[in-house]
């Protein structure tokens, strides 16, 4: 037996001089690095990741981490230094949508110190556009907050600081508003905003003044915290158009946007998750196969059932930064709210729709009389021709670009391979009322195959690689003689909806709470 412990001993002692042999035999040198706009030489804030040569990702001590997938990035505020392994040293950084992602390999020597400058450029500047951007789906303390908003170059954020019930501790006493600092940037953001996420739906309560004072119960339906959040001028946004009940809360009124760019989509991945596209088993709803291009689709078209009711409701784009392996403002919306607009401001622009979102490609579409999203045309009982002009600006090849009616494509751009613009000018006759939108699809060429494939996950919640990036905007909605759309099929399936989601309450609510969502469903669905 003594020899035995002993044996044990001098192993333990053996490996733990040859791992420290191991540290002390790895050399090191010193990288000062520095990130620069290129066009105006200022240093910017923007998230880095440092690789060496044994595929081991470097954090400086106290910086704010960005995990993607098994990736570790963080925050850097335009200048760091930090100790790596002598030899080739990766360098990736990124500064969110308006900025080219850089990647480049450096050589350091054993006990130098190499300084080193990354030159951001930026591909286009949205606020020269007349645009501002946000997202509603982050589920981050604000003491991290305000560097993740800076280094992606968000101008507003929120904190979703209640999920299911109090998250995050929101210090001090000075409003639901908080100016976030990071180096020499403000950002604006909401702080008491809120998740619902139970079998009902997840919907996000965004400029609430305070906390939430319900208790979280998965037996209750969301009508009570959204109806709250109508009295309180709150941001109603839903994470889809597959939800359970965001068609009931829709009718209700008490629905503001809608998530396409949701969070099923991630930096250099996606979820396969079909089976969001039916949740309340209705027949005849479609089966949309786990490929990037058909998650894209079930994100549109449960979007557009809800169009085709004659409902109201703005694109929205949420990421999940804290419950998912994503940068914040991976998917964003970016709104026409101003030149200097508040975050009040921002967002009830939002509400009305003036608005695209994206996690790539940028859109624009306008009228000829130069309506654009969240507008109105009215038009006679007879009807008109209204001409639409659509754009997309990306930094990745374009695939596609198609004008969309009442949820079916009317129009497409032709596009050529290692295409970054691309246009689509059409006159379109209406006779009875409608929404346009426009969509556009890009493809992420950064990365090899290879590098492309470490993005995946297996498991329960699979995540695959992709390269699909999109953008959509909020309709622009026509009245023919003071009726919007009502496409007979989309009032059909919601019909359908509507007898499903009565079963689905009927065995999902505790009886206390049973009552408060069954005398308010709708029996029909009102159409103009």
């Amino acid at each position: 037996m003594a020899y035995i412990k002993q044996f044990m001993w001098v192993l333990v002692l053996t490996l733990c001089f040859s791992t420290h042999s191991n540290a002390v035999d790895v050399e090191t040198g010193i990288l000062k690095l520095s990130i620069v706009d290129k066009s105006t030489g200022i240093q910017v804030p923007a998230r880095v990741r440092i690789r060496d040569r044994f595929d081991k990702d470097h954090i400086p001590v106290g910086s704010v981490v960005v995990p993607i997938a098994k990736d570790r990035w963080f925050v850097c505020s335009g200048e760091r230094q930090m100790r790596v392994p002598a030899g080739a040293v990766s360098i990736r950084v990124e500064r969110g949508a308006e900025y080219r992602p850089v990647i480049q390999t450096i050589k350091i020597q054993a006990g130098q110190t190499l300084g080193h400058k990354v030159k951001l450029e930026r591909w286009i500047n949205m606020r020269e556009h007349g645009y501002v951007s946000g997202e509603n789906h982050l589920h981050v303390p604000i003491d991290k907050l305000s560097a993740m908003l800076a280094a992606e170059d968000l101008d507003f954020g929120t904190s979703l600081s209640w999920w299911n019930g109090p998250k995050f501790d929101v210090p001090g006493k000075r409003g639901w508003v908080r100016d976030l600092q990071y180096v020499d940037e403000t950002i604006p953001s909401s702080v008491y905003d809120a998740e619902v996420e139970h079998s009902w739906g997840a919907v996000y309560l965004i400029g609430l003044p305070k906390p939430v004072s319900i208790p979280s119960d998965g037996r209750r339906a969301n009508l009570p915290f959204v109806k709250s959040a109508r009295e309180q001028n709150g941001l109603i946004c839903y994470q889809a158009g597959w939800s359970r009940e965001v068609l009931i809360d829709a009718l209700l009124g008490y629905v503001d946007v809608v998530n396409v760019c949701n969070n099923n989509f991630h930096r250099h991945k996606y979820q396969p998750r079909n089976r969001y596209s039916n949740l309340l088993n209705v027949d005849g709803f479609p089966d949309y196969p786990n490929t990037p291009e058909g998650m894209i689709k079930m994100n549109f078209e449960t979007y557009y059932r809800l169009l085709n009711c004659g409902l109201r409701l703005a694109a929205g784009a949420g990421s999940a930064t804290g419950a998912k392996t994503t940068p914040v403002g991976y998917n964003r919306a970016y709104v026409r709210a101003g030149s200097n607009p508040t975050l009040p401001e921002f967002l009830e622009a939002w509400r009305k729709g003036r608005n695209f979102v994206t996690n790539g490609p940028m859109i624009f579409l306008r009228t000829e009389e130069n309506q654009r999203p969240g507008d109105t045309i009215n038009l006679p009982s007879k009807g008109g021709t209204v001409s639409f002009q659509v754009k997309a600006l990306s930094e990745q090849p374009l695939r596609s670009l198609e004008l969309v009616a009442n949820g079916r494509v009317v129009g497409k751009a032709k596009i050529g391979p290692k295409q970054y613009e691309g246009k689509l000018s059409l006159s379109l006759p209406i006779k009875e009322g409608a929404w346009i939108g426009a969509r556009c699809i890009e493809e992420d060429k950064f990365l090899s195959d290879e590098q492309l494939s470490l993005y995946s996950r297996g498991g329960s919640l699979p995540e695959k690689p992709c390269r699909l990036r999109f953008a959509h905007t909020s309709p622009i909605y026509v009245t023919v003689g003071g009726k919007g759309p009502n496409v007979a099929s989309s009032v059909q399936e919601a019909r359908k909806m509507l007898k499903s989601f009565e079963r689905f309450a009927r065995k999902t609510a505790a009886g206390e709470y049973l009552d408060e969502i069954l005398k308010v469903l709708p029996k029909d669905i009102k159409t103009q």
